[in-house]
C-alpha cells in the first residue's frame, strides 16, 4: 500500500476491559488507521481509556462502559460462568448502543477488539481475536461443543475477523486458540502479532535487573502484587515493579533496590523491556506478543482458573519461549532461578507484518 494514499474515512474502534491488554495492543492498529488518513474514534471507559488517552491525547473519545467482570480471589472459572448472564446483557446493550453511535456520528466502519456486542448491521465490522477455540477445563468438557457454537455465533455477526497471530501453527504463540480445526464462515485474516513496541536494529544491551509487569483484572493482580511485595527482601538483584494502575498516584513503600510505578508510557516500557535480564509477568497474551516482539526472556505467572493463560504459559514453557510457575506456590527467588540463563527470543529479521496491508485493504473497501 502507497504510504502516499489517503482515506478519509471515520473509524470507532473499541476494547474489551478485561485488563490492560487488549487496550494495548489495538494501539498498532489506530496508528495503521491514522497512517493510512482515517479519523479515529475510540470508545472506551476506566483504566482503558487512561492509557488508550495518553496514546492518542488528540483522538476523540465516547463513553463505553466495560463488562465490569470480576474474578474472584477462589473458584475463578466457576465465578466466570455465573457471569455469563451479565456478559451477555452487555453483548446486548453495546450493540444497540453502537446503532446508535453509528448514526449519531457518521461511523464508515468499527473495530472491536474482543467486544462481541461491537458488530454493525449498517456499516464494515471487524472483530480481532485469538481465541477462536476457547480453552474449556476438562470437568466442563461437557460444555464444549456448545461454548463453541456459541463463540462461533457472536463471531459470524461481523463482517471480518482478524486474527493477532501468525498463520505458520507451528510459530504461533495462540496454538489452537488461533488454529482451530474449523474457521469461522466468514473472511478470516492472520494480521501478524500485535504489539505497540518495535524492536530496534541495535538494541541495547541487556542489564543486571528485573522488570515485573502487572495486569489483568482484580482483585487477582492484586494478590500478586501482594505476594511480590512480600518477597522482595528474597533478592538481590534491582528490580523495576511496574504496578498496571494508570490513574493511581499513590505508591506503595517498597525496598530500597526496588523502583516502583503506577504505570509508564509505551517508550518507558519498550525501553525497560528491552533492557532487563527478565520479564516477570502474566501469561496475557498481549503481553507474551509484547515480549516476543521485544525479545524479552519472559517468566510467567498465569491467573489462576483462566485457562487461556494457563494453556499459554505451558505452551510456551513446553517450546522452550518461557518458564512458567503458578500462583499458589510462587517463590521470587525461585523463578528467578528458574529463568537464568534464558536467551533473547530471536524473530526472523525477514517476518514482514501483514497489519497494514490488511487495514489499507480493508478501509479501501469502505
Amino acid at each position: 500500500m502507497s504510504e502516499t494514499v489517503k482515506f478519509n474515512k471515520r473509524i470507532l474502534v473499541s476494547p474489551l476491559d478485561w485488563g490492560l491488554g487488549h487496550a494495548t495492543r489495538i494501539i498498532p492498529v489506530i496508528r495503521k488507521l491514522r497512517k493510512l488518513g482515517a479519523d479515529v474514534w475510540i470508545a472506551t471507559s476506566g483504566m482503558q481509556e487512561t492509557l488508550l488517552r495518553s496514546e492518542f491525547p488528540d483522538a476523540n473519545f465516547l463513553h463505553l462502559p466495560g463488562y465490569g467482570v470480576s474474578y474472584g480471589r477462589y473458584g475463578v472459572m466457576l465465578r466466570l460462568l455465573g457471569q455469563l448472564h451479565v456478559i451477555r446483557r452487555h453483548i446486548f446493550t453495546e450493540h444497540a448502543w453502537l446503532q446508535q453511535a453509528v448514526r449519531e456520528h457518521g461511523f464508515d466502519g468499527v473495530i472491536s477488539d474482543n467486544r462481541y456486542g461491537l458488530y454493525s448491521t449498517e456499516v464494515p465490522s471487524v472483530l480481532i481475536t485469538h481465541q477462536l477455540a476457547l480453552q474449556i477445563p476438562k470437568w466442563a468438557a461437557f460444555m464444549r461443543a456448545g461454548v463453541q457454537q456459541m463463540l462461533y455465533h457472536h463471531i459470524e455477526n461481523f463482517g471480518a475477523c482478524w486474527i493477532p497471530d501468525l498463520a505458520n501453527d507451528h510459530h504461533s504463540l495462540a496454538g489452537n486458540m488461533s488454529h482451530p480445526k474449523k474457521l469461522p464462515e466468514m473472511p478470516v485474516k492472520y494480521i501478524g502479532w500485535l504489539s505497540r513496541f518495535e524492536k530496534p536494529e541495535i538494541p541495547p544491551a541487556r542489564e543486571k535487573f528485573i522488570l515485573i509487569s502487572l495486569s489483568g483484572p482484580e482483585p487477582q493482580r492484586e494478590i500478586l502484587e501482594e505476594k511480590i511485595m512480600a518477597e522482595l527482601n528474597s533478592i538481590q538483584e534491582p528490580v523495576w515493579l511496574v504496578r498496571g494502575l494508570p490513574g493511581e498516584t499513590i505508591l506503595p513503600v517498597v525496598p530500597a533496590h526496588v523502583t516502583v510505578y503506577n504505570h509508564l508510557s509505551a517508550p518507558e516500557m519498550q525501553d525497560l523491556m528491552l533492557r532487563c535480564q527478565l520479564l516477570i509477568s502474566r501469561s496475557g497474551y498481549s503481553t507474551l506478543m509484547d515480549a516476543m516482539a521485544l525479545g524479552t526472556p519472559i517468566a510467567c505467572i498465569p491467573t489462576p482458573g483462566q485457562t487461556e493463560q494457563e494453556y499459554l504459559s505451558i505452551r510456551l514453557a513446553t517450546k522452550g519461549w518461557s518458564v512458567s510457575m503458578d500462583q499458589e506456590h510462587f517463590n521470587l527467588e525461585e523463578l528467578i532461578g528458574k529463568a537464568e540463563g534464558m536467551q533473547d527470543m530471536k524473530m526472523n529479521r525477514d517476518y514482514q507484518s501483514p497489519l497494514e496491508e490488511i487495514v489499507g485493504e480493508w478501509i479501501k473497501g469502505l
